[in-house]
C-alpha cells in the first residue's frame, strides 16, 4: 500500500509540475501532457473506486492503455526527425486501434486485461524509443547534449517502462497458468508501480528541463 501510495504521489506530482511549468510547455509538444495526464489521475482514481466495490476494472484500463500507446506514438512523431520514422510511428496509430478491437472482440474478450495488444504495443514503444536514440546519435545531432533534452528523460522512462511491463506480464500469464494468480498479482503490483515511479519521475524531469531549455526546445 505505502508503494502504491508513493505512486499516486509522484503521478499526481508529473500533473502538478506539468500545470505550474505550462508557460514553458505550451510551445512544445509536451503541452499535450496536460490533458493526458489529468485523464491518467481521474483513471486511476476511478479503477482504485471500482476495486474497493469489487468491480473490476479491466474495460476501463483495456480502454485508457489503448489511449496511452496512442498518445505516446503521436509524441514519438512530433520528436522523430526520419521521415519513415515519423510514418511508422503514425501508421501505428490505426494499426493498434484496429488489433485492439479485434483482440477484445475475438479473442481476451472485454472481461479480461488485454495482455496480447498490451505486449504488442509495448514493443512499438520500446522500438519508438530505440529509433529517437539512434537519431540522437548521429553527428548533426550531436551539437545538443542527450542529458539537457528533455524529451530523451521521457523516452529513457518509456523505455524502462514497457521494457518491464513485458517481463511482467509474461510472468503475470506463466504464474497464472500455475495456479498463483494471487502471488502474481501482487509480484504485479508492486514491479507496475516501481516502474510506475520511474516513469512519471522522468516526466517532472523533462518538464523541468522543458523550462531550463525554453528557448532552444520549440514546438515541432
Amino acid at each position: 500500500m505505502l508503494l502504491y501510495n508513493i505512486y499516486l504521489l509522484v503521478q499526481a506530482s508529473s500533473f502538478l509540475v506539468c500545470i505550474l511549468l505550462y508557460k514553458s510547455l505550451r510551445n512544445t509538444p509536451f503541452k499535450y501532457f496536460f490533458p493526458f495526464l489529468l485523464l491518467t489521475l481521474v483513471v486511476e482514481l476511478i479503477g482504485y473506486y471500482l476495486i474497493t466495490k469489487g468491480i473490476r476494472n479491466y474495460t476501463l484500463f483495456n480502454v485508457f492503455t489503448t489511449i496511452e500507446f496512442i498518445f505516446y506514438a503521436f509524441l514519438f512523431s512530433k520528436h522523430l526527425k526520419t521521415t519513415l520514422f515519423k510514418k511508422l510511428t503514425i501508421g501505428f496509430i490505426p494499426f493498434y486501434s484496429i488489433m485492439v478491437f479485434l483482440n477484445l472482440q475475438f479473442v481476451q474478450g472485454y472481461n479480461n486485461f488485454h495482455t496480447y495488444t498490451f505486449l504488442l504495443g509495448s514493443f512499438f514503444i520500446v522500438l519508438f524509443c530505440c529509433l529517437f536514440f539512434y537519431e540522437s546519435v548521429l553527428p548533426e545531432h550531436l551539437d545538443h547534449p542527450l542529458a539537457k533534452q528533455p524529451f530523451f528523460w521521457v523516452c529513457t522512462g518509456l523505455l524502462l517502462f514497457y521494457m518491464g511491463s513485458v517481463i511482467i506480464n509474461a510472468l503475470f500469464e506463466y504464474l497464472r497458468s500455475y495456479d498463483l494468480q494471487q502471488e502474481g498479482k501482487r509480484i504485479y503490483g508492486i514491479i507496475n508501480q516501481s516502474l510506475n515511479v520511474v516513469l512519471y519521475s522522468a516526466f517532472i524531469y523533462a518538464f523541468i528541463l522543458c523550462r531550463k531549455n525554453k528557448k532552444t526546445y520549440l514546438s515541432q
